[in-house]
């Protein structure tokens, strides 16, 4: 801890991490440096980043600085390697790989502000953690920013700052890639109540979907099915 150093361009630095005793380590030139357990890499310019050999898209430029945190948890302490970025920036990352780049401007537009919301409704509730949203679907998919300008980062761009709001509070701004022709209830799915303005209801748009998996099951006038579970389900519930 309280170890400031300035790396030169393209100089080349090994960091370790034990996990016995959470002590990050960092080694230059042959000489090794405790860092305590938390150190971060910054940028010297605010359009500068890193990039991750291992990312799925790793020509892409994450524009932030990395930050290591040593945590201890069940007894041995476990790294955390977390990007720091503004919230903008990141967006770029989020919705061309969200939605696609290629699609409507105006429906970039509004997966930009379902992003942001969702976002900032995760930094609020994630605020004693290390990090606040992960980079895969169980939050949302962020794979740094793309080299290109492209149309996603265009609608970024024209809603920033915008988000959803109900009732005063930051709105649930939940999506998927396809939901099988009917929003789903948050009540059923976390047997939560407090979005009301979440209800199961029709989707005739998902539909249009490629990706989408249609499936159709026929049921006898006399109540028999074919899929024994299926079957159990209908009996039991409807």
């Amino acid at each position: 801890g309280g170890q400031t150093m300035a790396l030169a361009n393209g100089e080349k630095v090994s960091i370790s991490h034990n996990s016995a005793t959470g002590e990050i380590r960092l080694t230059r030139g042959g000489e090794t440096v405790s860092m305590g357990r938390e150190m971060a890499l910054r940028r010297r310019q605010t359009d500068g980043g890193f990039r991750i050999a291992q990312a799925r898209r790793p020509q892409n430029v994450y524009p932030g600085d990395l930050h290591l945190v040593s945590k201890l948890e069940s007894g041995t302490y476990r790294l955390y390697v977390v990007a720091n970025v503004y919230i903008e920036s990141y967006l770029y990352g989020v919705v061309p790989y969200e939605m696609g780049a290629s699609s409507a401007l105006e429906a970039l537009k509004a997966q930009a502000v379902a992003a942001r919301t969702y976002t900032l409704r995760a930094m609020n509730a994630n605020a004693s953690k290390v990090y606040d949203v992960v980079d895969t679907t169980a939050d949302q998919v962020y794979n740094g920013s793309p080299a290109e300008r492209d149309r996603a980062a265009e609608a970024v761009d024209a809603t920033r700052g915008i988000v959803a709001m109900n009732d005063g509070k930051l709105t649930g701004t939940y999506y998927t890639a396809s939901n099988g022709g009917q929003i789903e209830s948050v009540r059923n799915i976390w047997g939560s109540n407090q979005y009301d303005y979440i209800t199961v209801k029709d989707d005739p748009y998902d539909y249009q979907n490629p990706a989408s998996v249609v499936r159709s099951f026929q049921v006898n006038k006399s109540g028999t099915q074919s899929n024994s579970t299926l079957g159990s389900l209908l009996n039991a519930k409807a």
